[in-house]
């Protein structure tokens, strides 16, 4: 195939030479190039050359360098990457101390030697433990409203016992005085009308009693559900730390696979 190419091309210039006429001539030097010996070179991410350390014609060999690629924007790429990775890391001490309900954060002791390390650097340490301590407050400000409602109602509850027993006693002294005015009735030494005033009221104080109960009872159902939802605020954070966790990780991975790329 190669030879045939030449015949062609020897044959063209020939004929072309016998048809044109010509002022003059130059002679130079000249070379075909093969099409198969061209050799692309490509980089995984790319970038701006920075420098070239070959020539049109240089002879290299495998493992030699060609170019070198502007470190500038690598190196800001990196430095964006690594304070990333620095940020999801005081973020994940900050998350797994609230899952594991730790009242202080332990940082990594690489992050802690690159905050220190750094300076003009935003504190990621600080920011996170600030954090923690915003979210812990409110959280025991909730559980705080919470017990003080269950603290009143208990005495609320307190207070409607001392009713039920007192509801109890006139009960107890109505009774008394309905049975002895109920025997005088039947000697006819007593209305009827004193007897049924005497029964009407034991009536009202029984029912009475029975709201009094009642009372007691949705009191302490109350109670029953405020100790839910204090219990609902720690499952809350939990699950809410929970999804965080897993976001961060797959942020994490994502990362490190830049990181890497960077690096190279």
């Amino acid at each position: 195939m190669g030879a045939a190419l030449s015949l062609l091309l020897v044959g063209g210039i020939g004929g072309w030479a016998a048809t044109s006429k010509l002022a003059g001539a130059v002679i130079a030097g000249g070379s075909v190039v093969v099409e198969a010996n061209l050799k692309k070179v490509q980089h995984p991410t790319g970038g701006v050359v920075g420098e070239i350390r070959v020539r049109d014609g240089s002879v290299v060999k495998a493992g030699d360098i060609l170019l070198r690629l502007d470190e500038t924007v690598t190196r800001a790429n990196l430095s964006v990457v690594a304070k990333s990775l620095d940020e999801l890391d005081g973020c994940r001490s900050r998350l797994e101390a609230e899952r594991d309900g730790a009242e202080a954060l332990r940082f990594s002791a690489g992050l802690l030697e690159r905050e220190w390390g750094v300076t003009g650097r935003v504190g990621i340490v600080s920011g996170e433990k600030t954090l923690f301590d915003a979210r812990q407050t409110a959280r025991l400000g909730q559980k705080a409203q919470l017990k003080e409602r269950s603290d009143q109602l208990r005495q609320e509850i307190a207070g409607l016992e001392a009713q039920k027993e007192a509801k109890a006693t006139e009960i107890d002294l109505i009774r008394d005085e309905l049975k002895g005015v109920e025997e005088l009735y039947s000697k006819n030494l007593a209305p009827l009308t004193r007897v049924n005033a005497l029964r009407r009221e034991a009536a009202r104080l029984t029912g009475e009693r029975g709201q009094v109960l009642g009372s007691i009872a949705q009191a302490r159902g109350r109670i029953a559900e405020i100790a839910l939802q204090a219990i609902q605020i720690d499952q809350d954070l939990r699950t809410e730390v929970a999804r965080e966790l897993r976001e961060l990780e797959g942020k994490w991975g994502e990362l490190v696979e830049r990181k890497v790329a960077a690096e190279d």
